[in-house]
Parts: structure tokens; C-alpha cells; sequence
């Protein structure tokens, strides 16, 4: 007789097994699968009052890691410690934004400062007076025909240029000058459409996250250098057109050659865009912010307030260089007669959370002073009622 092996189906079934042992198998021991308890279901009105219980603990949960975050921060709403996540480089963009509202002060005053000559007013002008310089002061003329407080008002219009240019993007066509044509197609308009959708916290921390990572990604530092992974050959164009635009502006009221400036004016404008490119890459949104009057575009006219702005002169030098002397009484209530450079406002902290405040951190030059034109004293011709008495 053949031996019987046993079959592989006989390895895996466990009831094979068991015959071979010759073991009893009956119905009865067959195993049943235990009942298990029927689970507890709360009646409707306990089960609306328990998701509205988990739906406060959750608000309760967040407000209190809102609140460790503000604790956790110093004054100015600076990070008490390090963050190890994200280093802001907020101290070198407060100096560098110092550095080029001293670099514009000086471009103007170094130009700008005396009296025209002749020739200069003699070509065409391109735009009125009123067209560059009537948003920034109704005063304009003024200005423009003081010999020393010229270079003021040519400060606003350099700032004026900039921010709507360059650091905002409100206008189209407007702003991420530095991603060159890139920004134009495809940054600029994504960047605005996100921007809008932003309606709560959570959003806003996740538009910012994604806007500096986007940034970071866009403009890598290599060894110390920045490296575009895009073409930016048009953006050192950009920067040669627009300053040639703003030298053609202003050359009817420059007292020298502004072909002297060029190369300075160059580094005004290169040192913005470079700037703005670093307010971007940060996880806080920093901006520049400005105050508007009764009308659109009219940036004089509104209230001083000592939080946010920096009066540039004092009363008694603007008693000395002519101007209207402002007593105690009416310091209350001063206005702002000429913005001479915007505040800059960080909204978050460097770790990119707490979006709902907002702080100060560079106040805006502004002149509260208002210049008077100069009259000339009236002569007296002489007439009848004018003579002596004989």
C-alpha cells in the first residue's frame, strides 16, 4: 500500500488535526463570539450639549495658546528668547530702512538745496508742480520756491515714489519688483488673490507661511549671497528706467546736474528693492503704512499722533527758519502739513503666529510746521496825502 502524506491543506486546517489525534469533536463546543455590550447613546438634547461642550473647549484651547504666545513674547511684541524654528532679521531691516531715509535725506539736500538755475526752468516740464507734489502738500509751491526747505518736499516725493512703486502692491503692476518678470505673469497676481482670501487667523498663518517660504524658495542665500533661481537681468533694467523717470521729474527744481546724482539715486532705488525683497522672506508681515487726509490721495491734512509719528522739527527751529509757531496750547491738535517718510508697521511675531496685532516699530517723519510764502514788503508810493505838511 502507498504511504499517505499529508497534503499541504491538511498543514493549515486545524480540523485535520484533530482527527489524527483522534480527539471527540461535537457541535456544542464550538465557540460562540461573546455578545458585546450595546454602546450608550445619549439622548438628543445631552448630545447638542455635548458638542457644544467640545466646541467651547476647543475655543478655550486656542485663546489659551494665544495668550502663551503673547506671554511669550517681549516688549514690541519681540520674541522674549531665540526662536529656534525662525531667527527675524527685524534689528538689520529697522537699520537698513534708517540707512536709506539718511541716504534720500542727503541725495536731497545735496541737489535740491539753493536756488535753480535758469536754464533748468526754462525746459519743458514733463508734469505740473500740482501733479507730482499736490498729493503730498497743498503748500507745494512754497516749498518749491524755498531755497532750504526744498529738499523737505523732495524727501515725500522720493518716499512717495517708492512705496508705490516698489513696498506696495495695491496698484497694478505695482510691487515684487525684485522677482523681474516672474512677479509681472504669475507672483504678483497669486500673491493678491491670496492675500483677499484671508479672513481669520488660521488663514493668515498659513498666506504668510506660504508667502516666506515661497520667497526663500524663489531667492535662496547661498554662502552669504543671494542666488534668484530666475532670470533678474530685468530688474537691474527696471531700476535704470525708473531712476532715469524720476531724474527727468525733478530736474526743473534741482540747483545741480542730477547726472551726478545718477549713480546715487541708483543705489536709493537698488537698496529699496533689496529691502522690500527682505520684508518678504520673513514670516511677519512688515509694510509701510501711511495716513490719508479728508480725500483719496491727499497724505497731509490728518491729525499728529505721538505713538505713530516723529515731528522733524522742533518749535523753536521752526520759529527760527520762518515758520508758524506752534504754541502749547495748540500741540494738542496739531496736523500734519507734509509726510516726509512712512512708518513701518510688523503685523505677527517672527514665528508667524498672533496676526491680530499690530506694532510700530519705525514712527513716520512728518512736518507739522506750515510754511508760509515769502512776501516781499509792500513800498509805499508816494501821492498826494503822502507829503508833508508846509
Amino acid at each position: 500500500m502507498l504511504s499517505q502524506e499529508p497534503s499541504p491543506q491538511d498543514n493549515n486546517n486545524p480540523f485535520a488535526a484533530a482527527a489524527e489525534a483522534d480527539v471527540e469533536w461535537s457541535d456544542e463546543e464550538v465557540l460562540l463570539p461573546k455578545r458585546r455590550k450595546t454602546p450608550y447613546k445619549p439622548p438628543p438634547e445631552i448630545r447638542d450639549d455635548l458638542v457644544k461642550r467640545f466646541y467651547d473647549v476647543t475655543r478655550e484651547r486656542d485663546a489659551l495658546r494665544k495668550e502663551l504666545q503673547r506671554q511669550s513674547m517681549g516688549p514690541h511684541g519681540l520674541p522674549a528668547h531665540a526662536s529656534v524654528v525662525y531667527k527675524s532679521d527685524e534689528k538689520a531691516l529697522i537699520e537698513e530702512l534708517l540707512g536709506l531715509r539718511e541716504e534720500i535725506r542727503v541725495w536731497s539736500e545735496d541737489y535740491f538745496t539753493g536756488t535753480p538755475s535758469s536754464s533748468r526752468r526754462r525746459r519743458p516740464h514733463l508734469h505740473t508742480s500740482k501733479e507730482l507734489f499736490g498729493p503730498l502738500t497743498d503748500n507745494h509751491a512754497a516749498y518749491l520756491k524755498h531755497a532750504t526747505d526744498r529738499p523737505l518736499v523732495i524727501q515725500a516725493f522720493l518716499w512717495s515714489s517708492l512705496q508705490h512703486r516698489i513696498f506696495s502692491t495695491l496698484s497694478k503692476g505695482c510691487g515684487y519688483v525684485w522677482a523681474g518678470k516672474l512677479g509681472d505673469r504669475k507672483l504678483r497676481p497669486l500673491n493678491d488673490t491670496l492675500r483677499k482670501a484671508v479672513k481669520n487667523e488660521a488663514q493668515a498663518e498659513e498666506y504668510h507661511r506660504w508667502r516666506a517660504l515661497t520667497v526663500n524658495l524663489l531667492v535662496p542665500q547661498v554662502d552669504g549671497k543671494w542666488s534668484p533661481t530666475f532670470d533678474a537681468t530685468p530688474v537691474l533694467k527696471w531700476i535704470k528706467r525708473f531712476c532715469a523717470r524720476l531724474r527727468r521729474r525733478l530736474r526743473p527744481w534741482a540747483c545741480r546736474s542730477l547726472r551726478d546724482g545718477k549713480e546715487q539715486l541708483y543705489t536709493i532705488v537698488s537698496a529699496a528693492v533689496a529691502l522690500d525683497l527682505k520684508m518678504k522672506r520673513q514670516r511677519a508681515d512688515y509694510r509701510f503704512i501711511t495716513w490719508t487726509g479728508g480725500r483719496q490721495n491727499q497724505f497731509w491734512g490728518y491729525g499728529f499722533y505721538d505713538s505713530e509719528m516723529e515731528d522733524v522739527e522742533s518749535e523753536d527751529e521752526g520759529a527760527y527758519r520762518g515758520g508758524s509757531v506752534v504754541s502749547s496750547a495748540s500741540r494738542v491738535r496739531r496736523r500734519v502739513e507734509l509726510s516726509l517718510a512712512p512708518a513701518l508697521e510688523r503685523c505677527g511675531n517672527a514665528n508667524g503666529h498672533v496676526f491680530d496685532q499690530n506694532f510700530i516699530l519705525v514712527k513716520a517723519d512728518v512736518m507739522c510746521r506750515r510754511l508760509e510764502r515769502a512776501r516781499e514788503p509792500v513800498r509805499k508810493k508816494p501821492g498826494i496825502f503822502s507829503r508833508g505838511r508846509e
